[in-house]
């Protein structure tokens, strides 16, 4: 409620706050929004749980308008009688400092939380690009080049074959005796291991 009441407002709120003995309700605080919230005696159970209630602001005299998810959690509890005394305006602005301070690391999360989404769609990204140039199909350029490593490698095996088999032959020649009487050499031998079955 505002600091600067005029003497008319003051007295409504001393009578509105008040109980006196003609007067059957009576308003037990307000929020920081200005809900007004009153209680009242059990007509039907005089020595029962007092009736509460809330009188929202924005509902005018309707105490039919109700929005609950509007309310401070203290009210809410004293509305229900889980809370016997009403709250407080300390407890209500100590609760809503909170409640900003939390709103503001949960914005921080989430920036954080979608940077970090950010950064991993990225990487997936880049993954995926790796691995669609690992298998992607080859330019015919590159075909060509492949063709050619190819028949370069063929070449090279078939030239490396001929050239041991003519080592092979060269070692048979070196290998069988020659000339005869004084003039006979014999040829060189080596025994092979054989083959087992």
């Amino acid at each position: 409620m505002s600091k600067s009441l005029s003497k008319l407002e003051r007295l409504k709120l001393i009578y509105k706050t008040k109980q006196f003995p003609w007067k059957r309700h009576v308003m037990v605080g307000w929020d920081l929004t200005g809900n007004e919230y009153w209680e009242m005696p059990n007509p039907n159970h005089p020595n029962g749980r007092w009736k509460r209630w809330v009188q929202m602001k924005e509902g005018g005299d309707d105490v039919g308008v109700f929005s609950e998810n509007q309310l401070p959690v203290q009210w809410q509890a004293w509305l229900r009688h889980t809370r016997y005394e009403p709250p407080a305006i300390q407890e209500l602005v100590k609760e809503q400092r909170r409640l900003t301070r939390l709103q503001q690391k949960v914005r921080q999360l989430e920036v954080q939380a979608d940077e970090e989404r950010e950064r991993l769609a990225v990487a997936a990204a880049n993954e995926i690009q790796e691995q669609q140039q690992k298998y992607r199909q080859p330019s015919k350029v590159e075909q060509s080049q492949k063709v050619e490593e190819n028949e370069n490698y063929k070449k090279s095996q078939e030239e490396q074959q001929q050239q041991q088999r003519e080592k092979e032959k060269s070692a048979e020649a070196g290998s069988r005796p020659e000339g005869q009487g004084e003039t006979f050499v014999p040829g060189s031998w080596s025994p092979t291991a054989s083959r087992r079955r």
